[in-house]
């Protein structure tokens, strides 16, 4: 089930509601993918406060102020966490009634450190450490702005980042109930760190992946996932996208969100779970454009996946890459981008693609 805060988050994200929240703050100018104004919180008249668009979080670069807008309205206009929620959900439309703070506050850290140890891992992948799995990438046909576009990072191991978070200053009682409850011990060999959004962009997961192995069990989490088990990979990126590609693999959706034609978003190897399709029909998605691979499992997914998108009155179509090809990315690295585009042109409907296969 969708946490209330996300369901939130996303609508209020959806009305560009951060414009408002933080619009008359002295030197309010929208720059690039979000907006810069001056920081309420120390005295200073340049603009040193980030405003995100693509989720409900501020930082300032010199304060380091930073939060969530529900935290922004407790600080900045001393509301209680009750005044503040009941007015980011009237805003949203929706019934304050079963937020908890307890679990706001935990998503709250949990997303901080996360925000940190992304940024950690993305320096880590242009330096000498991270050099052979950056290398692995350009070896995928990654350009540079596709690594930087997609976020990707390098995983040094659990106890080198431990030391850098706290050499930022996370205290030890952050960093055991935080970082040793989420974090995959035994996944130090994934070094390839690939962050996993929730569906209002806040940074809840981060997935590896082995750069030395092939197929599905190269992926394994690094952090604990279950808050995000129903939400697809880069949800954030399609809400309110009528038609959608479908993808398995977390790299085939990312690859097909760099190139920009289409919005996409990844299921994962065990296929679309209800939940999923909830999310997909509660941020507006009318059509999905299945491209699971080829293969006899891929083949049963892509059905059952289609079965529970129309049992909630999505429209279910399949992009059916040659057999010589077993995923998406594969295709589009292996052939032209004009082959790409041909295919979306011909999507075929359930009722045929069923009997071809």
């Amino acid at each position: 089930m969708m946490r209330e805060s996300e369901r939130m988050y996303a609508l209020l994200l959806d009305m560009k509601y951060q414009d408002r929240l933080f619009g008359s703050l002295e030197g309010f100018t929208k720059k690039g993918n979000g907006a810069l104004a001056c920081c309420p919180f120390h005295d200073d008249p340049l603009p040193t406060l980030v405003v995100y668009a693509d989720r409900p979080e501020y930082f300032c670069f010199v304060c380091s102020s930073r939060g969530d807008w529900l935290s922004y309205l407790q600080r900045r206009e001393g509301l209680s966490f009750s005044e503040a929620l009941s007015r980011l959900t009237a805003e949203a439309g929706l019934l304050p009634a079963g937020y908890d703070k307890a679990r706001w506050e935990e998503d709250l850290e949990r997303a901080h450190l996360l925000e940190i140890a992304a940024g950690y891992f993305t320096t880590q992948l242009f330096s000498p450490a991270g050099e052979e799995t950056l290398h692995y990438l350009y070896r995928r046909g990654y350009a540079m702005g596709e690594v930087e576009g997609a976020a990707f990072g390098f995983f040094p191991g659990f106890e080198n980042l431990k030391s850098y978070l706290q050499s930022q200053g996370i205290g030890d009682d952050i960093l055991d109930a935080v970082l040793s409850a989420v974090w995959d011990r035994d996944a130090d060999g994934c070094t390839l760190a690939i962050p996993f959004r929730d569906s209002c962009g806040r940074l809840m997961g981060m997935v590896g992946r082995d750069i030395t192995r092939t197929g599905r069990e190269a992926y394994r989490p690094l952090t604990d996932l279950s808050v995000l088990k129903d939400v697809p990979f880069l949800m954030y990126r399609a809400r309110k996208q009528e038609q959608v590609i479908v993808a398995e693999g977390l790299l085939d959706a990312l690859l097909v969100d760099q190139i920009g034609i289409k919005p996409a978003v990844a299921i994962g190897k065990e296929g679309l779970s209800e939940g999923q399709a909830d999310a997909l029909s509660a941020y507006g998605v009318k059509q999905c454009l299945l491209c699971l691979g080829n293969g006899s499992q891929k083949g049963q997914k892509t059905i059952e996946a289609a079965r529970i998108l129309e049992s909630r009155g999505i429209d279910a179509a399949v992009l059916p890459l040659p057999h010589q090809y077993d995923d998406l990315d594969c295709f589009i690295r292996s052939t032209d981008l004009h082959d790409f585009k041909r295919l979306l042109k011909k999507p075929v409907c359930m009722g045929e693609w069923s009997t071809d296969s």
